[in-house]
């Protein structure tokens, strides 16, 4: 499950855009009627922008979240009333699923063959839309107006909010418990303002508000994830190297560094497998990831991390890292093997120094650091080497 820390973080951004954005339209009157002439223009500009982005740098799950928006709001505008009205209620139902599928599905790049049938999918969509739109089934009309709660959620029926009640529980089942917050959370406050917005549609420049707040909100989504692409390992979800020389860069005057490796990697690698390697290094980078005291796990590379201790002396910090090497040693890990599952432990050994007059910088201070670890592993391993 993820912290509670981390879901609040990721929520936090996307729901206060929407928020930002609610805020203009219900205080109409306050805010300069140019403003919300605008805002349709401003959607088409972005849109634009976010395709450009999502294209360059290959997150094509933008292009048919964006490509749909785009197309709703040019139907909202060009239409007549009457298609308006039931082009309302049909994406009311299909456009949550839509985001649901497209949040679920992989990046395997545009014209791969899973590509081609996101393609073919997504033209499928609007085809099916369009046809309802133009030739309205009985049916399906009758179907919309099924009575399934006993208050009035008017203008939207009560099977679309029931299918938002659906999308809506299961992406925050994916908060909960995927490792891909960033998107789960976006994706789930896109959906939530989707329907804000349809419900209080009557609202003049509701719509308008809507798209442009979903707009942005994907946006901040295409910076962060570009942000943790660069400076994030993505196997590990720890801070990578990057990350680390910056963060080194603003350490203060004492500071205690430890560097930290994976004991008989390399072995474990060729006995299990490198996915079960991997799986190993998952594991140990969420144990660093929760160590005490004023501190910071990164992935240096392979199978060695580092962890920072700002304005920590290297008592402290040896006895949080002391206190974290423990931890993994009696953490079971199983593998598969002919008769089943093994448990198997895993152990880590670090060195840690702190800063001192000596070091021209915090390279140095690694580099001290290595030395020590070296030490660890020459006396044993599964142990904590500190020099002052």
């Amino acid at each position: 499950m993820n912290s509670l820390k981390s879901i609040v973080l990721n929520l936090s951004i996307p729901f206060f855009i929407a928020l930002a954005f609610g805020v203009v339209l219900f205080n109409e009157a306050e805010v300069p009627v140019l403003i919300f002439k605008m805002s349709s223009y401003l959607f088409y500009f972005l849109s634009g922008l976010l395709l450009w982005a999502s294209w360059h740098f290959n997150r094509n799950r933008f292009l048919f979240v964006i490509v749909a928006l785009v197309f709703m709001q040019l139907s909202f505008e060009y239409l007549s009333p009457k298609d308006v009205s039931a082009l309302y209620h049909y994406v009311s139902i299909l456009f949550p699923l839509h985001l649901l599928l497209f949040l679920l599905l992989k990046e395997r790049g545009l014209f791969s063959i899973w590509g081609l049938l996101k393609i073919a999918f997504f033209l499928v969509e609007l085809s099916t839309i369009a046809y309802l739109v133009a030739y309205p089934n009985a049916e399906i009309l009758r179907l919309l107006e099924t009575k399934i709660f006993a208050f009035s959620s008017y203008p939207l029926k009560d099977v679309a909010v029931v299918i938002g009640i659906f999308v809506l529980f299961l992406m925050l089942l994916l908060i909960l418990f995927n490792r891909y917050i960033i998107y789960n959370s976006s994706f789930f406050i896109i959906t939530l303002s989707f329907y804000v917005g349809l419900y209080f549609i009557k609202i003049p420049y509701a719509n308008e508000i809507t798209f442009l707040a979903i707009s942005v909100i994907i946006f901040a989504l295409l910076i962060r994830e570009s942000y943790r692409l660069a400076f994030y390992d993505e196997l590990t979800d720890l801070p990578g190297r990057r990350s680390l020389v910056e963060d080194m860069a603003k350490l203060g005057m004492h500071y205690s560094l430890a560097m930290i490796d994976i004991d008989h990697f390399k072995k474990f690698n060729d006995t299990y497998g490198h996915d079960t390697g991997d799986d190993v290094l998952k594991m140990v980078a969420t144990k660093l990831a929760a160590v005490s005291g004023n501190a910071k796990a990164y992935r240096y590379g392979g199978e060695e991390f580092v962890i920072l201790y700002p304005s920590s002396g290297v008592d402290e910090a040896f006895v949080h890292t002391d206190l974290v090497r423990d931890v993994v040693a009696k953490s079971a890990f199983s593998v598969r093997n002919k008769k089943g599952f093994k448990k198997i432990y895993v152990n880590i050994s670090a060195g840690v120094v702190e800063n001192n007059s000596k070091d021209k910088d915090p390279f140095a201070v690694m580099k001290r650091a290595d030395n020590a670890l070296y030490k660890a592993k020459k006396a044993g391993r599964n142990r904590v080497i500190k020099e002052k």
